[in-house]
């Protein structure tokens, strides 16, 4: 620390000031004066009174807003003759309300254009000009606006001078503003300070910190000059790395808030900010790194995270300590004992957290023993934390068999997924989770058999074909599925083919007699060709049925010839037979049949005739003609059927060797073809190269 004394001048002077102003009023006289009789240059607002400058200067001069024409723009329409409208505001569209809905609509006022003229200046844009009254001309004459203000100018930038802030301020100082002082001087006067009341020194600093004026409009009022003496001690100090002097003055020892006083601390500051935000951000992440991924690790996540918390507060205290310590080369003070204490509490606050998390972590050994135990609950909390931590071939033989345990518990599709899930990684355990899945499907299988719920068991022979595919009772269980279906049966057809599955599943003396005896009646039944005499609706209805039993047999008898050629052999005949029945002539109800359609429906069942439309004439109830046409609203064409129209126009007219005609040879876009089939007339029509509609013997739509 030093000492000395120092010395500070300091001026304070009130300066007044007089700009010159215009103002102006409307008037009628005609004067024809159009200059001040005193150029503004020359005026002195010091001398003598506002109202004798008045009447120096009054004159009359054409008016400032309208340059003397008496007019000017209207300020409500900018001299537009236009303003917005006050309906819509301007946009032209209000909203009008309806009952169920609204919609904007012009405006009524302004007709959809958004303006309307301007009421002020009844639309001219223009109105009497309101600075002179419209008369054109002004009375103007000069006066001054006055302002004071206090200039302070002192003789020295000492960081004294910032330690008493009262020396900066722009007022006279008082005695209770100088009592860290010693006055040397003071001297206090109205107008400038008479320079022969001060000594030299003085003198010369009055005229140095005296304010340059504009002697035009410029006056002083009063000066204040003091000369004050201070002892000073500048104290040095080190800290984070710098070096800083605090000024201390008065008798209150006062210091100044400057760059080489508080350079060093500030700096310890950011310093300090910065290495707390790396350390929060470090301890974060050192944190986040150490804590367990699941429930398991709760307890010592809540350790690890107390532990790092608390060495990363430490450490901030810490770190400022050493920054405080930290002097130029690093070198350091001795650290304080609160700096010390925190640094130990930290180092050992980190170095805690991985010895936590070593000692916190799951072992194998612990899954297994909650497995031995039963605890399952917990041997799954204990699996999750291994799984995530310390994956292992180990530790994936351990949760199969924690899964198994899990599976015991379970029942239905729960258990099967349980046990296949184990099954499918090929672990130790692999074979026993098969296994017992195994048992598990084939008791549900036998349950829906022993409770007659047939369908349920063969849905479970189909969804667990692939897991049941090498277990010995799968064919049996199969072959008792069949066997029930067939008691089930309506038909010999089914009871067929749930006799030919009943062998292939699982042959048996038993089983072979029983698909011998369905063959021969399936065999009777396709074999017989006598139409029963009755109605030609009852015939063709039963030889529908022949046909629709030929079909099914197809299906159901692949891989078996005998009863696949008598199928065939009665479907061909049936169709033959059906084919004889000529359409036109033919009651509508026979129509209908032979069409294959539901009742009250005009599509036919044929698959040649997919998307057609096939409605019958009748005179009585007997058809007189068809009318074909596409099924589709707005699509009606034909393309595409051209096989089932040939069958349907053959069936009709009883002519196997019918056909349809291709289009006449015409200009025109839409034509028509006609010709007769026997006795019957055929009608087409085209539209280009695309048949639209068939008319068969007499028919309209």
């Amino acid at each position: 620390m030093s000492e000395r004394d120092e010395v500070i001048t300091r001026v304070a002077t009130t300066v007044i000031r007089r700009d010159l102003v215009p103002q102006r009023i409307p008037t009628h006289d005609r004067r024809s004066r159009s200059a001040s009789p005193e150029d503004p240059a020359s005026l002195d607002p010091f001398s003598g009174t506002m109202e004798e400058l008045r009447t120096r200067t009054e004159h009359v001069d054409r008016c400032a807003s309208c340059s003397g024409s008496g007019i000017g723009p209207c300020p409500a329409c900018r001299g537009s003759g236009r303003q917005p409208c006050g309906n819509c505001s301007g946009s032209g569209k209000v909203l009008k309300h309806y009952k169920k809905s609204s919609k904007y609509i012009n405006c009524s006022v302004c007709r959809g254009g958004g303006a309307v003229g301007c009421g002020e200046c009844l639309s001219k844009g223009t109105i009497t000009c309101v600075g002179c009254s419209g008369s054109g001309r002004q009375l103007v004459w000069w006066t001054y606006r006055e302002s004071a203000r206090v200039v302070v100018q002192l003789s020295t930038d000492s960081p004294i001078v910032h330690a008493h802030p009262q020396l900066l301020e722009d007022r006279f100082l008082g005695p209770s503003d100088l009592e860290a002082f010693v006055r040397l001087a003071s001297v206090e006067a109205e107008g400038s300070i008479a320079r022969g009341t001060l000594s030299p020194e003085d003198d010369i600093a009055a005229r140095r910190q005296t304010p340059a004026l504009d002697r035009r409009i410029e006056r002083i009022r009063a000066q204040q000059l003091l000369r004050l003496g201070v002892l000073r001690r500048d104290v040095h100090y080190e800290m984070c790395g710098a070096e800083g002097t605090v000024v201390l003055s008065g008798a209150s020892l006062a210091g100044a808030s400057t760059p080489a006083a508080v350079g060093p601390i500030r700096r310890r500051l950011v310093l300090w900010g910065l290495a707390s935000l790396v350390l929060l951000i470090g301890g974060a992440c050192y944190m986040s790194a150490l804590l367990g991924p699941t429930s398991y690790f709760r307890s010592v996540n809540r350790a690890i995270a107390f532990s790092s918390l608390t060495g990363m507060a430490t450490a901030i205290v810490g770190v400022g300590g050493l920054l405080r310590a930290l002097r130029p080369g690093v070198r350091f003070w001795p650290l304080g004992i609160i700096a010390q204490v925190t640094t130990v509490i930290s180092a050992a606050a980190f170095l805690l957290c991985p010895v936590v998390a070593y000692f916190g972590r799951p072992s194998t050994e612990e899954l297994q023993h909650a497995v031995t135990a039963g605890d399952l609950d917990r041997a799954r909390v204990v699996a999750e934390a291994l799984e995530a931590t310390a994956p292992s071939e180990k530790l994936a033989d351990a949760i199969d068999e924690l899964r198994l345990a899990e599976a015991e518990r379970l029942s239905g599709d729960a258990r099967l997924d349980q046990l296949d899930a184990v099954a499918s990684r090929d672990g130790s355990h692999a074979g026993r989770a098969k296994t017992n899945a195994q048992h598990a499907r084939i008791e549900a299988i036998e349950a829906a058999l022993a409770a007659n719920r047939v369908a349920d068991a063969v849905d479970l022979l189909k969804r667990w074909s692939l897991q049941l595919s090498d277990a010995p009772e799968r064919g049996e269980l199969e072959a008792r599925a069949f066997e029930a279906q067939g008691v089930a049966c309506s038909d010999d057809i089914c009871r067929f083919a749930a006799a030919r599955g009943a062998k292939a599943a699982r042959s048996s003396p038993e089983r072979e007699a029983m698909l011998d005896s369905a063959r021969r009646k399936v065999t009777e039944e396709l074999d017989t060709r006598t139409v029963p005499a009755s109605d030609l609706l009852a015939r063709v209805r039963w030889l529908r049925s022949l046909s629709k039993l030929a079909v099914t047999a197809q299906k159901a008898a692949r891989g078996d010839s005998e009863v696949q050629e008598k199928a065939n052999a009665a479907s061909a005949w049936a169709r033959a037979e059906l084919g004889k029945v000529v359409l036109i002539g033919a009651p509508v109800p026979v129509v209908d049949e032979l069409l294959e359609r539901d009742a009250g429906s005009a599509s036919s069942g044929w698959p040649e005739l997919k998307g057609v439309s096939v409605y019958a004439a009748k005179v009585g109830s007997v058809c007189s003609g068809l009318f074909v046409v596409g099924a589709t609203p707005g699509v009606r064409s034909l393309y595409g059927n051209e096989e089932g129209l040939r069958r349907l126009l053959a069936q009709a007219t009883g002519r196997p060797e019918a056909t349809l005609r291709a289009r006449a040879a015409s200009s025109k876009t839409h034509s028509v073809s006609t010709w007769v089939e026997g006795s019957t007339p055929v009608m087409a029509r085209w539209n280009d190269t695309t048949l639209m509609e068939l008319r068969i013997g007499r028919a309209s739509p």
